[in-house]
């Protein structure tokens, strides 16, 4: 990033310029950087300010409740049911050790039926081997692994690896979400206000 001290602007590659030799497009090109850069770190403060003033809001709507439901979530509106906030707790599905054990029964059981060209257990087996594969963060896909576990095979290998899935399962919180929602009456739906600047194209510029 271009800095300048003395009339001297340091490059890309840290290397000092005198001002003269930098182009007038290049001066126009940092000064709108810069000036974008501010702006963008003014709107951050703001939207972390306005988080920090509503939670501090519910925290103390929520003291005034005696119990406010699932630890890490909570809702509240407006008297007349046109303006809904809430505080959303994401939980994710972690798995311990014991899933190696459950993938070796779960293949165990499908590569034992591949004899009889079973085309339920051809299935089952790219199952396995799809829900066990993990992504590129070295998770596994929970969805997959939940689908296995809802799968009722007469097989006691499958049965006992679908009871550790199950026992291996552990929830960890996630990220939490404020949001407010909007409707114009009680016979509509809710549409969420969305501090997201995509969502803030303006019309004109999307041309």
């Amino acid at each position: 990033m271009a800095t300048k001290q003395e009339n001297l602007w340091t490059d890309i590659n840290g290397d000092k310029v005198p001002a003269k030799y930098v182009s007038k497009f290049d001066k126009a090109r940092d000064a709108v950087s810069r000036k974008i850069h501010k702006r963008f770190l003014a709107g951050r403060k703001m939207l972390e300010q306005i988080v920090r003033d509503s939670i501090s809001d519910l925290d103390g709507l929520m003291k005034l409740k005696a119990s406010v439901g699932a630890k890490g979530n909570f809702q509240t509106s407006s008297f007349d049911g046109l303006i809904q906030v809430s505080i959303d707790q994401q939980y994710n599905i972690q798995l311990d050790e014991r899933v190696a054990r459950a993938r070796e029964l779960m293949l165990e059981y499908v590569n034992s039926e591949l004899s009889r060209l079973d085309k339920d257990t051809t299935f089952l087996r790219k199952l396995v081997e799809d829900s066990f594969r993990a992504n590129a963060k070295g998770y596994l896909p929970i969805s997959s692994i939940l689908k296995l576990t809802r799968y009722e095979v007469k097989d006691a290998r499958w049965n006992e690896a679908r009871g550790i899935l199950q026992d291996s399962m552990k929830p960890v919180p996630g990220k939490r979400y404020l949001n407010c929602r909007v409707r114009n009456t009680t016979q509509q739906d809710f549409k969420t206000i969305r501090l997201d600047l995509a969502d803030c194209w303006p019309e004109d510029a999307a041309k």
